[in-house]
């Protein structure tokens, strides 16, 4: 996709950036109630991973001539209206997915090789994630903790 049919690319990136925005602000809520020491090392790597990812984000958009997002995606709102931390953290795996399948179904209009691999890299740390979180909710859920 060239520069100057970017719109819809930049709508694509903004709504990715809002949801790692709201990550974070998951993430920074949910810390202090994860009682299971490998969570909480597991989601202080997640709030890195998604304030890295809204900063490269914003600089990509920016460098296409496109205005960064200054919104927060519905997640939080959808995961603070959960009663119990194991359902947060069950939604937070779903986020982490839908990320990534997001950025798999829109590869292919990415502006250049560079964003595409940054966003590449993206999806990749999404499913890693996923797997690291459901490998330790598994573990919980099995007595093994």
């Amino acid at each position: 996709m060239s520069r100057n049919t970017a719109g819809g690319t930049i709508e694509f990136l903004n709504r990715i950036l809002e949801a790692e925005r709201a990550g974070v602000k998951v993430l920074n809520d949910l810390m202090p109630k994860i009682g299971c020491e490998r969570e909480r090392v597991l989601a202080r790597k997640f709030l890195r991973d998604e304030g890295m990812n809204c900063q490269i984000l914003k600089t990509i958009i920016e460098n296409a001539g496109g205005e960064a997002s200054k919104d927060t995606g519905d997640f939080v709102q959808k995961v603070e209206s959960l009663p119990g931390i194991d359902e947060k953290m069950d939604l937070l795996v779903k986020g982490q997915e839908w990320v990534a399948k997001q950025i798999r179904k829109n590869r292919d209009t990415m502006m250049n090789i560079s964003e595409a691999m940054l966003l590449e890299a993206m999806k990749i740390q999404h499913e890693e994630n996923v797997d690291a979180l459901k490998e330790i909710i598994d573990n919980e859920m099995n007595g093994s903790k």
